[in-house]
């Protein structure tokens, strides 16, 4: 049974997506419990060939838009298909601890939880630690492990925001439910001359 499902979005980042992939199939669930959807923003670099490595995968499904969309409607697209009860957003530069998605789950199940966001590490190209963030403090896109059902109440991921697709949805999300926190950092964020402003909020 798939319990969860880790939504990547990816626009041209050959360079960092085989790491992120890697990460992701490298959870400590079992992989009949959770699936990966990866949502090509119609890359123009090899991201295509790279994806077409793992097609044969265990609950592994790449999605190809036809033309750049941005990050909001690569996200709805996947979030549309996404079999598991819980769902969270991975970028494609990034990576996650092995416990990533199982810490999650453990705390969200525990606590009754609709939506729970752990902590995250910034690394530099080397993937040395930078500094060690609290996700409450300063928010980040990624990392909040939402329950689909709620997700799929509030609207999803807004397929009309190019950009601040994520502080859309955490100000549209938070009117109606909480997010709590796991001060565990399993995500890694690596921030370069390419992230998208930064990425957070």
């Amino acid at each position: 049974m798939i319990k969860a499902t880790i939504l990547i979005t990816n626009y041209n980042y050959e360079k960092w997506l085989r790491r992120c992939i890697r990460s992701c199939l490298n959870q400590s669930l079992p992989r009949c419990q959770f699936e990966i959807i990866v949502v090509d923003d119609a890359s123009t670099d090899n991201s295509k060939d790279i994806l077409l490595d793992y097609k044969d995968e265990e609950n592994f499904k790449v999605i190809f838009n036809q033309k750049n969309k941005g990050v909001g409607y690569s996200a709805n697209k996947g979030s549309r298909i996404a079999r598991g009860k819980w769902i969270v957003r991975v970028d494609a530069d990034d990576y996650v601890h092995s416990e990533f998605l199982n810490f999650l789950m453990l705390y969200a199940e525990s606590n009754k939880s609709k939506a729970v966001a752990c902590d995250y590490v910034m690394v530099d190209f080397d993937e040395n630690t930078i500094s060690r963030n609290k996700q409450k403090e300063e928010p980040i896109a990624c990392a909040i492990l939402y329950r689909t059902d709620v997700l799929e109440y509030i609207g999803s991921w807004s397929a009309n925001h190019t950009i601040d697709e994520d502080k859309e949805i955490h100000e549209r999300y938070t009117k109606s439910f909480d997010i709590d926190y796991l001060n565990v950092p399993l995500y890694r964020y690596f921030q370069h001359e390419g992230s998208l402003s930064g990425r957070g909020f």
